[in-house]
């Protein structure tokens, strides 16, 4: 195990950012009204380690690699600077190799910005492969790189069978008790791709009664908060056919609003029998901070509409309307949509409107990886 001592600031904060930026680029995760806090509550607890900005997961050991191998050769700034060369070194080498899906600098090469260091850095520590101390930064990486490394790639970015196996390691021992930990461990017969929504996976069944209230509070808290996500894009739409008078997105609200009650009404006895204390007490246990108040009675406002059955027409129900509405402009400020003529015609004609699926098509990857470089020993 190595260390650097790093004598300017870590990459945390660089990383938080470009999250944020590649959170308001998927409408799914758009947070307009102001839920984003319960989404990422829950989603920490239930697949620790992953971000929207991961895309593959042998990143989880060339990171490790090449600071390892920066922190044998230098020390301070020297090392940390040495090991970002490295990674641009890598960064070009995958492209020649055509290793590019998932490649972070698929386009951009060497000179991309944001280098892979910065994406994982959080989750590196998250799985205890990243070790900080008051004297560094220690790595704690099994497998080793392959010869020549970083200029040869090996098999790119595929895991082996041990590199598969050395993962699948950390998760069970650092999250042993989350669903991705179940995932990884009784959920690998399943091609997860094929899985649409986190609460679909059949290895679900057999997760201990904590992951399954935990995906049960996920998942209700998805379906009925949707709703609020369509009506806030109802709002927009027809404030943007008033000002443009070209493109109408209202009908496809309507529709889309009709929907979602359908759904609502197919699952009426879960969120009649739904706790919405345990609820909360789930939500906060994934924060060091309990959620705000004016969040909380928001989100308990809009679910005892659903309860009461006054939402299952909301484009039609003033209240709901002007709950939602207050809202965005309390959340957004003078940033509101619905407040700024000039940010409403920006529009895209979507933000925030689909449902909360708590970074599954990351953990897909992230579980498919681990899956496919186990069977491909087997094979």
């Amino acid at each position: 195990m190595s260390n650097i001592a790093w004598l300017d600031t870590s990459p945390d904060e660089e990383r938080q950012m470009r999250e944020l930026v590649k959170l308001f680029s998927d409408n799914g995760t758009l947070d307009d009204i102001g839920i984003g806090q319960v989404r990422d509550a829950l989603t920490d607890q239930l697949f620790p380690a992953t971000s929207t900005v991961h895309t593959r997961a042998k990143y989880f050991l060339l990171v490790p690699w090449i600071y390892e191998e920066a922190a044998r050769k230098y020390t301070g700034t020297s090392a940390r600077t040495k090991a970002r060369d490295a990674e641009r070194k890598l960064i070009e080498a995958m492209r020649q190799a055509g290793h590019t899906s998932g490649l972070i600098g698929r386009v951009a090469g060497a000179s991309v910005n944001t280098l892979p260091s910065n994406l994982y850095w959080a989750a590196l520590k998250r799985l205890n492969i990243r070790l900080d101390d008051p004297q560094g930064v220690g790595w704690n990486v099994g497998p080793t790189p392959p010869e020549g490394f970083p200029t040869r790639v090996g098999n790119g970015l595929d895991l082996n069978q041990e590199q598969a196996s050395w993962l699948q390691e950390r998760i069970l021992s650092s999250a042993p008790t989350t669903y991705l930990a179940h995932l990884v461990r009784h959920g690998l017969e399943v091609d997860i791709t094929d899985v649409v929504l986190p609460w679909n996976h059949p290895a679900l069944s057999t997760a201990s009664d904590y992951t399954k209230a935990l995906v049960d509070h996920a998942r209700l808290f998805s379906l009925t908060i949707h709703g609020a996500g369509l009506l806030y894009n109802l709002l927009l739409a027809e404030k943007f056919d008033v000002s443009e008078g070209s493109t109408s997105y209202v009908q496809d609200y309507r529709d889309a609003l009709d929907d979602w009650a359908n759904d609502v009404a197919a699952c009426r006895s879960d969120i009649a029998g739904w706790n919405g204390h345990d609820f909360w007490k789930a939500v906060d246990r994934g924060r060091n901070t309990p959620v705000p108040l004016n969040t909380r009675l928001f989100v308990d406002s809009w679910l005892t509409a659903v309860r009461g059955g006054s939402a299952y027409d909301p484009a039609r129900s003033p209240a709901l309307r002007t709950l939602v509405a207050d809202r965005e402009r309390a959340n957004k400020g003078e940033q509101s949509r619905l407040n700024n003529d000039r940010l409403l015609r920006a529009w895209s004609g979507a933000s925030g409107a689909g449902r909360l699926v708590y970074r599954w098509p990351n953990v897909q990857v992230l579980v498919g990886d681990i899956r496919e470089g186990l069977s491909r020993a087997a094979s």
